[in-house]
């Protein structure tokens, strides 16, 4: 099936204007991750704190994180400054950003374990506070950038290009720790903390610097939160975009965390620094791999369909955690980044199309409403995954405890070790399949998304033919 439109030059966005929005997912990438990939190797493994208490400390601040989104959205979309609706927010959260991540890893050593794991919850409270403050806005940027259906795939193919690409540093993130730290991680993680939260800083500032933001919409009527966040989740195909979503995170980061478990414990038999340098090199595979076929994977949208290419995305991740349970082994240890390659162009398909589809969410609510609220949007959809990573990370650490983990043990039991690995693998096939499925009721087609768009001009041109008509005086033939 080839494309049934072209993109028109006016709504095509220049390379270098994606890439400077794009450079922004530095800072969503290291402040959506970051606590995911070191909460439990520096708080729990290296401090003592309890599995299940972080596994709250995480969860309830995400509750706040995406209770705070939508008020967010709507001040966003609501702002009227010579500055733009977005840039003077992704601004000051890009800095506030970088600066609490670097202390939330600096955490006063002459506390009890208790008394460090609160305040791990209080930073991690502000944490995802200033996320908010900066990822709202920025995200509302890239979906109003194009009106157009399949350029909107090219930004967000640049996006996930982008972060693919800067993703490979995830993985370093504990290894560098015991670098810098001479072998110690937690005096090591203080360091990478500093590094990486300069880093985030930066980058967060670049797209305030080279996008410019639509400024017709700034003269649109402001519209209040509980009108705005009514209308919103009165959207049927939004709701199911969402619970889509909501799904999918489940299935990715409920039992995510074992991973670790099992290859301390399983693969490389209680040698975590080992573990380290693996988790370093899975990283780098599965964002390189991913980075490589994102283009593909746009193509092959543009091509196909946005849901056919979804669906193609969903079947692979859940076709690489079948394979979990036979490359997670430590006769080969290295196995297992067959499973991370597997994953990884699926999981491009995922994060490219399901914001495109988004933004032609957006068409469909300025048909109804008369309005572009790509902030209010944004957020909303942003609710829906950080209420299912609150979830995972409230319900990750009761399955860790659940699988038999006893912190106290050099290594863990053969049974310990078989419920982790049955979870890590059927976790996921379970909810991805569910999201595979919910997807086949998505009906927002391509052909659709340029009839809203037609109707929508013709009102505009409708509008403003009576606009000028009424300022001179005629009247508009009926």
């Amino acid at each position: 099936m080839t494309e049934q439109h072209s993109t028109p030059e006016t709504d095509r966005v220049p390379a270098g204007r994606k890439i400077a929005w794009s450079c922004g997912t530095f800072t969503d990438t290291f402040m959506a991750n970051g606590l995911n990939y070191l909460t439990m190797n520096i708080y729990n493994v290296g401090l003592g704190v309890d599995p299940r208490f972080l596994g709250w400390a995480m969860g309830v601040p995400r509750i706040w994180d995406a209770i705070t989104d939508p008020f967010m959205g709507n001040i966003t979309d609501n702002t009227r400054s010579r500055f733009g609706r977005r840039k003077p927010y992704v601004f000051l959260g890009a800095i506030l950003c970088g600066l609490i991540f670097a202390l939330i890893w600096i955490p006063p050593l002459s506390l009890s374990t208790r008394g460090i794991g609160i305040y791990f919850l209080i930073m991690a409270f502000i944490y995802y506070t200033v996320y908010t403050i900066f990822v709202v806005p920025w995200g509302a940027m890239g979906l109003e950038m194009s009106l157009d259906y399949h350029e909107r795939t090219r930004i967000m193919a640049y996006r996930t290009f982008i972060a693919a690409l800067f993703g490979t540093l995830l993985g370093t993130l504990w290894w560098l720790a015991f670098k810098l730290g001479d072998g110690d991680d937690i005096r090591g993680i203080r360091y990478v903390g500093m590094i990486f939260g300069f880093l985030m800083a930066g980058f967060g500032i670049i797209p305030t610097l080279f996008v410019r933001e639509k400024t017709s919409v700034q003269s649109q009527q402001k519209i209040s939160f509980l009108k705005a966040f009514s209308a919103t989740f009165r959207n049927k195909i939004f709701l199911l975009l969402g619970i889509i979503t909501f799904s999918l995170m489940l299935g990715l980061f409920l039992a995510n965390p074992l991973a670790l478990y099992i290859n301390i414990y399983y693969v490389y038999g209680g040698d975590k620094e080992a573990v380290s340098l693996l988790n370093m090199i899975a990283g780098i595979v599965f964002q390189i791999t991913g980075l490589l076929l994102t283009p593909a994977a746009a193509w092959y949208g543009i091509k196909v369909g946005k849901k056919k290419a979804l669906l193609s995305g969903l079947a692979l991740v859940v076709i690489g955690y079948c394979t979990s349970w036979f490359f997670f082994t430590p006769k080969y240890p290295y196995l297992q980044l067959a499973t991370f390659a597997i994953c990884a162009p699926g999981l491009s398909c995922i994060w490219v199309f399901t914001n495109s589809m988004l933004a032609d969410i957006c068409d469909l609510d300025e048909l109804k409403t008369g309005l572009r609220r790509e902030g209010m949007y944004g957020a909303a959809y942003a609710w829906f995954c950080k209420a299912s990573t609150a979830a995972t990370m409230i319900v990750s650490g009761y399955i860790i405890k659940w699988s038999g983990y006893m912190k106290n043990l050099d290594m863990q039991t053969d049974a310990t070790i078989l419920k982790m690995r049955i979870l890590y693998a059927a976790i996921p096939i379970f909810f991805i399949s569910l999201a595979f499925v919910l997807t086949l009721f998505y009906s927002l087609t391509e052909e659709k998304t340029h009839e809203i768009r037609q109707i929508i001009n013709q009102r505009k041109n409708q509008d403003h033919a009576s606009s000028l008509s009424t300022a001179t005086g005629e009247s508009t033939p009926e």
